[in-house]
């Protein structure tokens, strides 16, 4: 090698390298957001963070770029946002985690020109071609060890998040509270419509609106206004609570059929063979008729009791009679549980759902609870003992 060329493959180097982005490359460093998630395939999960000391500091134009960064950054990484509210002072997500990415050079590329700036995916293609075989093979596995990863969406999200909110507002400094946190979700229809319900419900709760529907920066509200991709999360929901696999699941397994089976035969027949009997929803309006009614079962207002000591309290929510209302004009019943669970369980526990995925999860992390502990479940108060609770390991 000359030393001309030497001179330009050292400046492609620096140029590429030196150029802004909100990550340089995966260390174990910054792995140290992990929760105890499933080790082998997909697996559903309900992150939420919060500002520091919980400040109100997010108005329209926050939440909606805060929206487009998580759309954009879920993208690459190959995670499905399932539904979301981004509330004054925090938010929730409901994620959906591939296992493993497999993606070729041309896939990689066309990903990273959905988060990188134009110019620098030029630059790094342009140092990846003056690379031996080898090199480019590093570099491609370093960008897909960034895919399907939870922990690594949820720091370059926040991170490039608080880059935008300080230059927005001349300020410094951290603008999270702590790390996120995350709670696993076991993939029945019980858990997943719950939780969803229970994300879309903030702004209900907190008294922002009178109905969910009227709030533009959560998965059902977007979805209620027109957006398509949150009409898609929420389509993927009603699926899902009658049996069929995630649309990044699907995608996976469409791509390992077709290199399995001799090219030109169909696939189409063995994906369908795997799927549920259950019919897929034929519209938008079976769609939100169908999550709605879950919507309005969880939505009910009900008197809560945060201590033994402190009054009741009344927690905001649709008036009884509205909710029957709601019902009939459905024509639906409501479910026969009521469920006056604690909701720190959807937001201060590890995961939730059957005992058997409990204690297989604490299986897999068998040392992060103490040896004295026989069984991983924990019964949430007001439900039975089908659906259960791991708590938080601090």
């Amino acid at each position: 090698m000359s030393s001309s060329d030497k001179s330009k493959k050292t400046t492609g180097k620096r140029h590429w390298e030196s150029m802004a982005t909100v990550w340089a490359g995966v260390g174990e460093k910054r792995r140290r957001g992990l929760r105890i998630l499933p080790k082998e395939g997909g697996y559903f999960v309900h992150v939420t963070s919060r500002t520091h000391y919980q400040q109100f500091l997010f108005g329209e134009e926050e939440k909606r770029v805060f929206v487009g960064m998580m759309r954009k950054w879920a993208d690459f990484s190959g995670l499905s946002v399932i539904t979301y509210c981004m509330m004054d002072n925090h938010f929730h997500v409901m994620l959906w985690v591939p296992g493993k990415v497999s993606l070729d050079h041309a896939e990689i590329l066309e990903s990273l020109k959905g988060v990188w700036p134009e110019e620098k995916v030029l630059a790094w293609e342009l140092f990846y071609a003056t690379q031996r075989e080898e090199v480019q093979g590093s570099m491609n596995s370093a960008v897909l060890a960034r895919m399907g990863d939870l922990s690594e969406f949820m720091r370059v999200l926040k991170q490039s998040f608080t880059c935008w909110f300080n230059a927005r507002h001349g300020l410094k400094g951290p603008l999270w509270d702590a790390r996120y946190r995350s709670v696993v979700v076991e993939g029945s229809p019980l858990a997943l419509m719950s939780v969803a319900a229970y994300i879309d419900l903030n702004p209900l709760r907190a008294g922002m609106v009178e109905d969910p529907q009227a709030y533009g920066f959560s998965g059902y509200g977007a979805a209620m206004m027109g957006n398509q991709r949150a009409r898609k999360g929420l389509e993927q929901l009603v699926k899902l609570a009658r049996g069929h696999q995630p649309d990044a699941a699907l995608k996976v397994r469409r791509k390992q059929l077709s290199s399995e089976y001799p090219k030109g035969q169909r696939i189409a027949p063995q994906l369908a063979k795997e799927m549920s009997q259950r019919a897929s929803p034929q519209n938008w309006q079976e769609v939100q008729a169908a999550y709605r009614i879950w919507l309005v079962n969880k939505g009910a207002s009900l008197s809560d009791v945060a201590q033994v000591h402190q009054k009741f309290r009344q927690r905001k929510g649709w008036d009884p009679v509205q909710v029957i209302a709601e019902y009939e004009k459905h024509a639906a019943s409501p479910f026969s549980d009521k469920f006056n669970y604690k909701m720190r369980s959807f937001s201060r526990g590890v995961a939730i759902g059957a005992p058997e995925f409990l204690e297989g999860l604490m299986h897999q992390f068998r040392s992060c609870f103490g040896a004295s502990r026989p069984s991983a479940a924990r019964r949430v108060k007001g439900i039975g003992q089908g659906w259960m609770s791991l708590r938080q390991v601090d």
